[in-house]
């Protein structure tokens, strides 16, 4: 009977913990190949394991490339706040949401406590699916101005919403090493930390080839939000050699002309999964209903809608919330991280 890699990669994971709780602080843990062989496993899934382990701040990687405890990066930031700067609660999708909780993971392991900032005028969310209403770039200096007073000092380092401008960030006046800007960024004026668009593209554009759609419909909501905007872009780079049509999904006129150009075995790209959902209603109530088995719907997430798209591009948050605060307390490096396309069989 084959043996379960599962159950078997749990408790190297399980062994690896047991081993960094006795280590010494400034020594390096056994090679991969070395652990390999205790655990009888592949260098490569040590690797992971390790990699894991590394975004939750437990070790970090030094430039020869092998892993050290985290403890012996630094014990000055042990119990040191991280602050996070954004958007209010009552305004977090469900991406946020993972992400934060990420970073509480390892906040919470460090003894960090994670301080909320909400910046009340950087984004208004509308509860129906409407266009989120944006801040602009003087109302962002004037909103950071006014939380720059109200920061505790002291703090480990600085957490940062997508949304804030490079124009609003330059008024901010933290060190750039303290500060970590999520999801998007031109890295100016803040480290970034997001997710690999264009892996993410290219899985969309591969999985469109594959299923030879004969109508590729995709649909657009905030051009003026960074991280929507930047998913779109390397999507229609992507797509430029397919045979595609984009709309806004706030155009109702553009809407209904493409709903009722539908034809058979056709595909809805959706930048958010909570316009997939809408989309799927909206075609549901009107005279197209009965094309609704020709459609495909293929969404990345954005609201945490995850079960309304038929099939989605995954990206776990919750790790970039981990990977976020852990290069702050820890020094680990930022890497992109990489997406996953979930397809309706597969939910099945």
């Amino acid at each position: 009977m084959p043996r379960d890699l599962t159950t078997f990669t749990k408790a190297a994971k399980a062994g690896i913990l047991e081993i960094l709780a006795d280590h010494p602080r400034n020594e390096p843990l056994p090679s991969l190949r070395q652990l390999a062989e205790d655990f009888d496993l592949h260098p490569t899934t040590i690797f992971r394991i390790l990699h894991d382990l590394e975004t939750e701040g437990l070790v970090w990687q030094g430039p020869s490339r092998r892993f050290f405890p985290a403890g012996s990066k630094s014990n000055t930031l042990k119990g040191k706040p991280v602050c996070f700067i954004g958007r209010k609660i009552q305004d977090w999708s469900q991406l946020y949401q993972e992400i934060i909780e990420g970073i509480s993971e390892v906040c919470a392991a460090n003894e960090s406590p994670l301080i909320l900032q909400p910046a009340p005028t950087l984004v208004q969310v509308p509860v129906e699916l409407e266009p989120a209403i944006l801040a602009s770039e003087s109302d962002q200096k004037a909103e950071l101005k006014r939380l720059r007073k109200s920061v505790p000092t002291g703090c480990a380092g600085f957490i940062l919403d997508h949304l804030w401008s490079d124009a609003a960030l330059r008024s901010l006046s933290f060190p750039k090493g303290q500060c970590i800007q999520l999801l998007a960024g031109t890295g100016k004026y803040a480290k970034v930390i997001s997710p690999n668009y264009e892996a993410g593209a290219q899985l969309i554009s591969n999985y469109v080839i594959s299923r030879n759609f004969e109508q590729v419909f995709l649909v657009e909501t905030s051009p003026e939000e960074p991280l929507l905007h930047r998913s779109m872009s390397h999507i229609k780079e992507t797509l430029a050699n397919i045979s595609s049509h984009s709309f806004s999904y706030y155009d109702k006129d553009a809407l209904k002309s493409a709903l009722d150009s539908i034809g058979p075995h056709c595909c809805f790209i959706c930048i958010e999964d909570n316009t997939a959902r809408g989309l799927a209603d909206h075609i549901m109530a009107s005279e197209s209903a009965t094309k609704f088995d020709m459609i495909e719907m293929l969404a990345i997430q954005g609201t945490g809608v995850i079960t309304a798209p038929h099939t989605r591009l995954r990206y776990d948050y919750r790790r970039l919330g981990r990977a976020a605060a852990s290069s702050i307390l820890h020094g680990t490096a930022i890497k992109q991280m990489a997406p996953r396309l979930v397809t309706r069989i597969e939910e099945e």
